[in-house]
């Protein structure tokens, strides 16, 4: 490679920068990338960087792959195991989180499914994927927005099958909280019927819950109050204990560190704008039919009210067959001391149906061809 200028085309950004780990499943590694990085090592065009800031707002956006490695070989490139893959799975966090909340759930889908690859970001401006304001304006904060830069982040590293393809590598998308919220308005333009599937674990779509879209936004003024008169610093230090535990309650102890971590070193802004959009909240989300979206809820989550989302994914026109209710609260696959009995069970819930979903869209597929 030496003398030689790495290619710009394709998904040669695979093999470019990148903080590689093993995991802890057996067999199992990952890798860190980021866009800023790419364009700097010639992995990436630097007009696709400088395109995908002015569409979504965000400087940065990082993301973390996961395989098996043992399965497609220890020496296989990392381009050729994504030419390889069967399809992918990505993974959406919520507010004041990154891809780390999700633990070991990513590289258990690569595990139980060896020819599926995970992908991880980090999005909305938290974590390594940060707005380029101080304070973005809220158009770019909702979680129609949020959607749409992980679609323009998928479209800049050409994970997706060529057009021509007789048969797509179907996308599985997962969302928790904001990022759950944010799959309900997954675009349907340029996607074949089976090339996706939509898994909602507890979203924060909150149009029929007035009382906490009222949190949500007051929130949202109240962190923004902070920037203005310069005591933000202040209530990071008052709220974050209390905000973290209003998210994560049931929550393992290393889910709860990351929302601490991230909220002390979230922008200002972001904190505040991300916030006040979901209070907000965004048009209704609508579609042809729901078909490919599962949602998953749980009984006792003091974020999400059971009673008026089910009322909502009524009124959109979901089925009992595209919901599902489980005992524990707001972080319902994350295995904290008081939640193992429950959450436990969970995990190998939320794991089912993502397989599920996956194996559907290729049944569906063949079906087609």
């Amino acid at each position: 490679m030496r003398g030689r200028r790495p290619s710009r085309r394709g998904r040669a950004w695979a093999e470019g920068p990148k903080t590689q780990r093993k995991e802890k499943l057996k067999g199992i590694v990952s890798a860190r990338f980021d866009l800023q990085n790419l364009v700097g090592t010639g992995f990436l065009g630097k007009k696709g960087l400088n395109a995908f800031r002015q569409e979504t707002g965000l400087r940065n956006f990082s993301w973390r792959v996961f395989h098996h490695a043992r399965f497609f070989g220890k020496s296989t490139p990392r381009r050729e195991v994504l030419k390889r893959a069967q399809g992918f799975v990505v993974f959406l966090h919520g507010w004041d989180g990154s891809g780390a909340v999700w633990e070991d759930l990513p590289a258990l889908v690569c595990h139980s499914s060896p020819r599926l690859v995970s992908l991880v970001p980090d999005i909305n401006g938290f974590g390594a994927s940060p707005f380029g304001a101080e304070i973005p304006d809220p158009s770019q904060c909702d979680p129609p927005a949020c959607m749409r830069a992980v679609e323009r982040w998928l479209d800049t590293v050409k994970l997706r099958s060529a057009p021509r393809a007789k048969r797509k590598k179907p996308f599985t998308f997962v969302g928790h909280s904001m990022g759950g919220a944010a799959l309900f308005y997954k675009d349907e333009r340029g996607w074949e019927e089976h090339e996706y599937a939509l898994c909602a674990i507890a979203p924060a779509l909150l149009h029929n819950d007035l009382l906490r879209k009222g949190f949500y936004k007051a929130l949202g003024v109240g962190i923004v109050a902070g920037v203005q008169y310069a005591v933000l610093d202040q209530l990071k230090e008052m709220l974050a204990p209390t905000i973290v535990e209003r998210l994560s309650p049931g929550a393992s102890a290393a889910v709860k560190r990351e929302h601490q971590r991230v909220f002390e070193r979230a922008s200002k802004g972001t904190l505040a704008q991300t916030f006040w959009a979901m209070g907000q909240t965004a048009r209704r989300p609508r579609r042809r039919n729901w078909d490919n979206l599962k949602v998953i809820l749980a009984h006792s989550d003091t974020l999400v009210g059971l009673s008026p989302m089910l009322n909502l994914l009524q009124e959109l026109g979901l089925t009992a067959e595209n919901i599902r209710v489980v005992l524990g609260d707001h972080y319902l696959f994350s295995v904290g001391q008081q939640t193992r009995k429950t959450h436990g069970v969970n995990k190998g819930i939320v794991l089912q149906e993502i397989l599920a979903l996956h194996e559907r869209q290729r049944s569906l597929q063949r079906i087609s061809v």
